[in-house]
């Protein structure tokens, strides 16, 4: 079997694949150490470092370390036919592994792309593309040491950023169902994420799954007071806001759209949200402390729909549609 049989994954639990089919990482010295080499693909790592990465310690003996590398070697040398790429030098070790063969390097390429991109329909299929190839967390079954490396929260951050624009581009676009299940997946691994949650309650939105948007958003903000003892930041208020807006409209259901790429029609004012004030993860996302215990508020546990309790006066108009600053009044107790 030749070498390039060989494939990696990082971008979720280490993963190794000879002849398309999985290969057991044995030993955790091994798992990490592999880890380890593949978040640095190509590039250098001392000896320190990579005894750092492996055993969360730098003082491990060298020795040690050139056992473990012993060991993968044989592992993967057995699965690809060859020593598996692993060199040595003064400088440490480094694993050679070509750009189609790693997942992250497969994953750069493709955001890449995306940033050439001139047209937003382009963008978003490379930015699509470019997420599909995520499993889950970097290295996700590894040690904490090894996944607070400087790599690791570079590439989480390159996904997170990817993942706002995908969710963005998708309501410009009319393509919600097609970013939904990314951003889905991710926000599941972040759950304090404000701008990535408010992403997440407009496109459900957008295909339909509103009162199921309501009701994620009851459960961020009960996390967010329990947990962190904060209120749901200015974005993630937004995103809601615009959710009780549009329960209030009383418009046809779309039968499907001009170039027929979704019979989904996006409710302008959910649209606007995402797109034309677009989210932040600074000046906009900041908090507020709470003020009062979560029994004494007068919002529920579960976001309420316009009509009930509380919001009973402001939405007493037979179901006519309401300025957003109207029901931002309401809800924030302001006349």
């Amino acid at each position: 079997m030749p070498r390039n049989d060989v494939t990696f994954g990082l971008l979720g639990a280490l993963q190794v694949r000879a002849g398309g089919l999985p290969l057991d990482v044995r030993g955790t010295v091994v798992n990490h150490l592999l880890g380890a080499l593949l978040i640095h693909a190509n590039a250098w790592v001392s000896h320190s470092r990579l005894a750092s990465l492996t055993w969360g310690e730098a003082d491990a003996s060298r020795n040690a370390l050139h056992c473990a590398v012993a060991r993968l070697r044989r592992m993967l040398g057995d699965a690809g036919g060859r020593d598996a790429g692993i060199e040595h030098s003064g400088a440490g070790y480094r694993i050679i592994v070509e750009p189609d063969r790693l997942d992250a390097a497969r994953f750069s390429a493709l955001a890449r792309l995306a940033d050439e991109a001139d047209k937003p329909d382009t963008r978003f299929e490379a930015l699509l593309r470019a997420l599909r190839t995520w499993r889950g967390p970097v290295l996700a079954e590894s040690s904490e040491w090894l996944r607070m490396d400087p790599a690791v929260l570079a590439l989480e951050r390159d996904r997170l950023e990817r993942t706002y624009e995908l969710g963005d581009l998708a309501l410009r676009l009319d393509r919600a169902s097609l970013a939904l299940p990314l951003v889905e997946q991710l926000a599941a691994h972040l759950p304090f994420d404000e701008p990535l949650h408010a992403r997440l309650l407009t496109l459900m939105a957008a295909v339909g799954r509103r009162a199921e948007a309501l009701r994620a958003y009851g459960r961020v903000r009960r996390r967010l007071a329990d947990e962190l003892g904060v209120d749901p930041s200015d974005v993630l208020r937004e995103a809601h806001l615009a959710l009780l807006n549009a329960q209030t409209r009383t418009a046809a259901p779309a039968a499907g759209t001009a170039d027929g790429r979704s019979g989904q029609r996006i409710d302008p004012q959910v649209r606007g949200l995402a797109v034309g004030r677009p989210y932040a993860d600074d000046a906009r996302s900041g908090r507020r402390p709470r003020t009062a215990p979560d029994h004494a508020r007068s919002e529920p546990d579960e976001a309420r729909l316009p009509g009930a309790g509380a919001l009973a006066l402001p939405f007493a108009d037979a179901g006519r549609a309401l300025p957003l600053d109207r029901i931002a009044d309401a809800v924030l107790g302001r006349r």
